[in-house]
């Protein structure tokens, strides 16, 4: 039975993360850092069914192509950010349905990410999971990597809105930042429901709490890969 998961995490130099290195370990890829000169080699790393970068429509039409290479993108988000707690890019990792086929959740995924990547100007860095060996045999997740900051001609420009404070936000006649994850959350769930009614599934999922949608249930805790490791 399809489960909804849809987590949004940081990638913060504060937390002593970089870039380079999770997008090295999602894509199971070997990715060197040019600021501190380490290889991140993942390449033996199984489970990694698909990884693939996309940009907004509008750098396509553009021409602009370095974003598609893993290491030069990376280097950039790394470069772009001076200091020492910066954010250098936004995860957010889902649970995709069981009922679909590989190809199936590899189009899911996709169609989740260019809606990332046309609504921000980032570029998006998605990885497609299969359950660990030893976990969950119905797990099947994406994690999904975005840049902080627009994609330009030559590199990368200004910060997203979403990575905009409430203040900066309001002052442009935006939402908060609380009520932009809510609409993800929701894009995800319509997209997830529409690819599984499509495919004549009867699984749906809701991105609501249990208790918004009147169900008296204690919430089960998504593990997710982690763990799973």
């Amino acid at each position: 039975m399809a489960i909804y998961h849809l987590s949004v995490k940081p990638v913060s130099r504060g937390a002593g993360r970089s870039a380079t290195a999770a997008a090295a370990y999602r894509a199971a890829e070997r990715v060197l850092d040019h600021t501190t000169g380490q290889a991140f080699d993942y390449t033996r790393k199984c489970g990694v069914e698909h990884a693939e970068i996309v940009l907004p429509l509008d750098a396509a039409k553009r021409d602009i192509n370095w974003a598609r290479d893993r290491q030069q993108l990376w280097n950039a988000a790394e470069f772009a950010e001076k200091r020492n707690d910066a954010r250098v890019a936004r995860e957010y990792e889902v649970a995709l349905p069981q009922e679909l086929t590989k190809s199936q959740r590899l189009e899911l995924t996709r169609s989740f990410s260019q809606g990332l990547a046309n609504r921000y100007g980032c570029a998006v860095d998605f990885a497609l999971h299969e359950p660990h060996r030893q976990g969950d045999e119905r797990n099947f997740h994406a994690h999904i990597l975005t840049t902080t900051r627009q994609i330009e001609a030559t590199g990368l420009g200004a910060k997203t809105s979403i990575e905009w404070s409430d203040t900066d936000r309001a002052k442009r006649g935006l939402s908060s930042g609380k009520e932009e994850i809510a609409e993800i959350r929701e894009r995800w769930a319509v997209l997830t429901n529409e690819k599984l009614q499509t495919l004549g599934h009867e699984a749906r999922v809701d991105h609501r709490s249990l208790e918004a949608q009147g169900i008296e249930l204690e919430p089960t805790v998504h593990l997710g890969p982690a763990v799973s490791g």
